[in-house]
């Protein structure tokens, strides 16, 4: 949830107590949004991380590292300059604000003692990281805020720092007393409104989450009015608020970071809340933030480093589809090699009719049915031999581009049909293992000039070479090349990555592969010829195979339909493409053909790229797209 007034006082209580007294070894600043502070205390290095990003303001202690640039920001260097070696005094909150201050002192030059403030300002997208002097003036901040952006107040350097508005609300103690006295605290002006939003209104520090869920608890409809609540709803939610003031006054809250059941970071909170998948529980208000945003990173991490594999495969399928399309047309310009034949044919015999500089001849083709009169453009430099000669120049040449089109066209549609494969794995990928695989394998495209000497391929047989052999197409050279983009000059010798394994509900074991190069092995070289193999019909995905029993000829039905659904979920993305124009399809909803059959039945194709193969002795299923539930 987001970083309400309550918790920012329930969590500065926990920094205070944990941090007081502390020094401020080092200081980061990862990036413009991030800084981080290296304090030293009785129990050892801790890591304070405050964030001011307008989509997740926050300050806890983390375990995460950080990658930091090579030249700090000038804001970095200001807090070295003031902060290195301070010792924390105490951590504040102005009373349920969403702001939190660390007060330090530090020695200058001469000795003398500074009082320092520093000041993280978490309120959205007007959050703000602020150094303040012993006289109240602003010495830096991560946001200049000057009078063009806010009237209301600037947070500039040298200017006297000022709190922002106070609202007009309830402190919890209030509320308390209120509720003691036998009344609901909420404000006479927002009687009218539903209850949900009457106490975010009335309440300090309140977020919109936590005044949802104490209706939730209350057992009380959030979108009914406060004034239409029967004395029943009325003392439910009382009881609810005493209860929630009483954890915040007694500090005997539970912190949790909440998770959905595919493993996504959902929600944190100091306080326990239901309705959700997964709850761990943390040991402070810190841990479960960082547990919270330590799983959510990790898929935004994921999520962009497929996102620049989708880029990649995307732009080596759109110069390949261009160059097919090229190739396309060559191949019909070549058709016309007949006609240039014909052509010639026609002014030979009929060169008698050819006199001075014409421009033109006229004859009748005996070759069509019925013969009919036709006009041929002449060269009026050339005799009608030499027009004849030029006419079967182009025949030639028209043959040649034909034939060399078509072989080209050929290898671009394997290639285009090798990179929807990548596509669909990239689109699969739901682990850092499953990226690093493809890249891996986006990486072996291309080979160093030495090592390509030593390797005798018929380049013609390979897929995006040129016929000289001497270079790979200029798609894989491009897709390679950007994705070992930032990565270390010196070579390393990585280690394979593992298959993915399930074992269905009924005990047999499933095995996938994370890329091409791994569904080729798996196929051709792990799995028994007398296991099955699943595969989507009639479009690139993930060779899944079913291992079968010793003295079983045929799986259960079961363990079919699970090996099956895990083939349909590993091609989800190419599922989707092709289901685009259905409105209203979700992925958990869209059935897909799987063709399964025996390994011994799967053959390798000649001259195609890992993972390309042809089947026979096939049966079909069709079943929605599922992960198995037990993974190994």
């Amino acid at each position: 949830m987001a970083l309400d007034g309550i918790t920012s006082e329930l969590l500065t209580y926990e920094l205070n107590r944990d941090l007081k007294g502390a020094r401020i070894d080092k200081v980061f600043q990862p990036d413009k949004y991030t800084v981080i502070l290296h304090i030293r205390t009785s129990s050892g290095v801790k890591k304070l991380l405050i964030s001011i990003n307008p989509s997740a303001p926050r300050i806890n202690i983390t375990e995460s590292t950080r990658e930091n640039p090579m030249m700090p920001p000038s804001f970095c260097m200001l807090l070295r300059k003031y902060l290195s070696g301070a010792r924390i005094e105490s951590i504040t909150n102005p009373g349920y604000e969403r702001i939190i201050e660390i007060n330090a002192v530090n020695t200058d030059e001469l000795h003398d003692t500074n009082s320092l403030r520093l000041v993280a300002e978490l309120m959205g997208r007007y959050s703000n990281l602020i150094l303040i002097n012993k006289s109240g003036k602003i010495l830096d901040s991560a946001v200049h805020v000057d009078y063009s952006v806010s009237r209301v107040r600037e947070v500039m350097p040298a200017r006297i720092y000022e709190y922002p508005p106070s609202q007009d609300k309830l402190t919890i103690e209030e509320a308390e007393k209120k509720i003691d006295s036998g009344k609901l605290p909420i404000l006479e002006t927002e009687m009218g409104r539903p209850v949900e939003k009457a106490i975010l209104n009335s309440i300090k520090g309140m977020s919109p989450t936590l005044s949802r869920q104490i209706c939730t608890k209350a057992d009380v409809e959030d979108r009914l009015p406060v004034s239409g609540l029967s004395d029943k709803d009325s003392d439910s939610l009382m009881r609810e608020l005493k209860d929630l003031a009483v954890q915040i006054k007694d500090h005997s809250y539970t912190p949790c970071a909440y998770f959905t059941g595919e493993g996504y970071a959902a929600d944190w909170s100091p306080f326990y809340f239901t309705g959700f998948d997964r709850t761990v529980k943390a040991e402070d208000i810190s841990k479960a933030i960082d547990l919270y945003y330590e799983q959510k990173d990790r898929f935004i991490d994921l999520d962009n480093k497929k996102r620049r594999l989708m880029s990649i495969i995307d732009s080596a399928l759109n110069h390949l589809t261009r160059r097919a399309e090229i190739h396309r047309l060559d191949c019909e310009e070549g058709k016309k090699a007949d006609i240039f034949k014909h052509d010639a044919d026609l002014i030979l015999s009929n060169s008698y009719k050819v006199t001075g500089k014409a421009n033109s001849i006229t004859c009748t083709d005996y070759y069509s049915d019925p013969p009919e009169e036709v006009t041929i453009k002449l060269d009026p430099t050339l005799n009608a031999s030499d027009n004849a000669q030029e006419y079967y120049k182009k025949f030639h040449k028209a043959k040649r581009k034909a034939e060399l089109s078509e072989g080209y066209l050929n290898d671009d549609l394997i290639a285009i049909e090798y990179f929807r494969s990548l596509k669909t794995a990239a689109g699969s990928a739901n682990c850092e293992e499953d990226i690093r695989a493809i890249s891996q394998e986006i990486n072996s495209l291309t080979k160093p000039r030495d090592e390509k000497k030593k390797d005798n391929i018929n380049p013609n047989t390979t897929v995006g070479k040129s016929k000289s052999g001497n270079k790979s197409s200029r798609a894989m050279r491009e897709a390679a090349k950007r994705a070992n983009e930032k990565k270390n000059s010196k070579k390393r010798q990585e280690k394979p990555l593992p298959l993915r394994r399930y074992r269905t509900s009924d005990g047999y074991e499933i095995l996938c592969g994370r890329n091409n190069i791994q569904n080729d092995d798996l196929t051709f070289h792990i799995a028994d010829k007398d296991d099955w193999w699943f595969h989507i019909k009639g479009m690139p995905g993930t060779h899944v195979i079913l291992k079968t029993r010793k003295g079983e000829d045929m799986p259960s039905d079961n363990a079919v339909i699970e090996a099956a659904q895990t083939a349909a979920y590993f091609s989800k993305g190419m599922i989707l493409e092709e289901h685009n124009a259905i409105e209203g399809s979700k992925p958990g909803q869209i059935k897909a053909e799987i063709d399964y059959c025996k390994v011994s039945h799967v053959k390798k194709l000649p001259a195609g790229r890992p993972g390309m193969v042809t089947y026979e002795g096939y049966y079909s299923i069709v079943v929605s797209a599922k992960e198995p539930d037990i993974k190994e």
